[in-house]
């Protein structure tokens, strides 16, 4: 158990620093943050139409064109190659840092941990073959999420996110075959 411990705090610290790397250090996953001119007039102009706080496809059909086929085909006639956009709007801009960075932490820790587990576990243990193992779980995490995603909404830093579940993960499946033997 103590070597489980020990190997959740290191990789943990070290899935951390990847994190801040990729989002920060080098900026990785920028395409998803880029700045436009008109972020004041677009922010007042949704303060000004009361919009509620929640994340909004614009473009997207109605209640009731989901629903009736009519209307569907109409939508779908309607839509085909006009503009579209997810909106991801908070009315309120808090910035709790030292919390979110807290639970960000604690979310590493317990991936290693897991991770860990799987990988001790083995019944043939190689470096190759954990090395191999922990980065077809970055992939599965990866496939599942960002992946899956980016096939409906295209967001640009797909290849980004591939290498946050590639490079990290291998990492830890080549710890994981120091620290447990």
């Amino acid at each position: 158990m103590k070597s489980n411990i020990v190997f959740a705090l290191i990789g943990g610290f070290l899935l951390f620093v990847w994190q801040f790397v990729s989002f920060a250090g080098a900026n990785l996953h920028g395409s998803m943050q880029e700045y436009t001119e008109q972020d004041q007039a677009i922010l007042r102009f949704l303060e000004e139409i009361d919009l509620e706080f929640g994340m909004y496809a614009l473009g997207a059909p109605s209640p009731e064109e989901r629903t009736d086929p009519a209307l569907q085909q109409a939508y779908m006639d309607r839509t085909e190659g006009r503009p579209w956009a997810q909106l991801n709007y908070m009315d309120n801009w808090t910035n709790n840092m030292g919390m979110n960075l807290t639970r960000g932490f604690i979310m590493n820790l317990l991936t290693a941990f897991l991770l860990f587990w799987m990988l001790k576990g083995m019944s043939t243990p190689s470096l190759t073959r954990r090395v191999l193992l922990a980065m077809a779980v970055g992939w599965v995490g990866f496939l599942y999420f960002p992946y899956t995603n980016f096939i409906w909404y295209k967001q640009p830093d797909i290849w980004a996110h591939m290498l946050d579940a590639t490079l990290p993960f291998a990492l830890l499946g080549a710890l994981a075959h120091r620290m447990a033997g």
